[in-house]
């Protein structure tokens, strides 16, 4: 079976699951989203609602997160931000972690031991400036930290590394822990009403990418001089 059909029937396969397990995250917050389109309940209520959800939520919820992160192309930000609203900036956080960190570990480990990875992203200029790197691990660090860049085409120049599984596992944990951690945080700001904090801490991941897309920009430049 060609590469290219394989690819195809993982991904389906992956959309399928996220849309399995995003029907039962639908059933664990169907309460939650009753008392949020009722104009008579109290925000006080949908408060107590919302932080109610314990183990089986945060297991579907790291689940999910593996999974769209695992498929290129979806991104886990509005789950983040749920996260946060539900369990505040601290679980929250770790969950975020959790679910990023192993659905990257599961894309690369489909990438290293399933035939089907893309080699057209060798020409990819993130994949590139990651590898030319003089200490390429960091770069992938950075990689996982700014999400313009595709977790997928970061995963790739993991991959191509052939780095240690402690040095991937590491960067991966320490990569995914700021936008997590941003999320998270929002979350519990949009749980306190305060939607402009929360705009904040969005706009602060946007120009995060901005200034790593100028610097990467003016490196290109002085390297062609």
């Amino acid at each position: 079976m060609k590469k290219q059909h394989i690819r195809y029937i993982l991904i389906g396969i992956g959309l399928l699951l996220i849309l399995f397990v995003g029907y039962h995250l639908y059933l664990q917050y169907r309460t939650d989203i009753h008392l949020l389109l009722d104009p008579q309940a109290s925000r006080k209520e949908w408060m107590t609602e919302i932080r109610s959800h314990g183990v089986t939520a945060a297991i579907i919820l790291v689940v999910l997160i593996s999974l769209m992160c695992a498929v290129p192309g979806i991104p886990t930000s509005v789950i983040g931000v749920l996260v946060g609203l539900s369990y505040g900036p601290l679980l929250g956080t770790a969950i975020n972690v959790s679910g990023n960190a192993l659905g990257n570990i599961l894309s690369i480990a489909l990438m290293q031991h399933v035939s089907f990875m893309d080699h057209s992203k060798k020409e990819n200029r993130w994949v590139k400036a990651i590898r030319r790197m003089k200490h390429p691990k960091i770069g992938v660090m950075i990689g996982y930290m700014v999400p313009v860049i595709p977790s997928s085409v970061v995963n790739f120049a993991a991959t191509s590394l052939n780095l240690s599984i402690r040095e991937l596992v590491l960067s991966i944990l320490i990569g995914v822990v700021p936008s997590s951690l941003l999320y998270a945080c929002g979350g519990e700001a949009l749980f306190h009403g305060k939607h402009i904090k929360a705009i904040l801490l969005v706009a602060s991941v946007l120009v995060l990418t901005v200034l790593v897309i100028i610097i990467y920009r003016d490196r290109r430049k002085h390297a062609v001089k």
